[in-house]
């Protein structure tokens, strides 16, 4: 075991949708794993701001809703 706290990500693509990500990363002049690494970080901390959102929302329409139900 080289180094166990690294972890293999197995990713199936087409020929067309690897070519495209090898040209993507070396346009940034990154390494394919560092191109893949960064797409992913990108996408959990989007889907973190969104979730981050969405319970925003939900809580400030609670409480909308909680101050309307007590005036009826």
């Amino acid at each position: 075991m080289k180094n166990p706290k690294r972890t293999t990500l197995l990713i199936n693509l087409s020929v067309q949708e690897a070519e495209q990500i090898r040209n993507a990363a070396r346009r940034q002049d990154r390494t394919i794993s560092a191109f893949v690494l960064r797409a992913v970080m990108n996408r959990i901390n989007i889907e973190g701001q969104l979730e981050i959102r969405k319970e925003d929302f939900f809580s400030r329409y609670l409480e909308k809703n909680r101050g309307f139900s007590k005036k009826i």
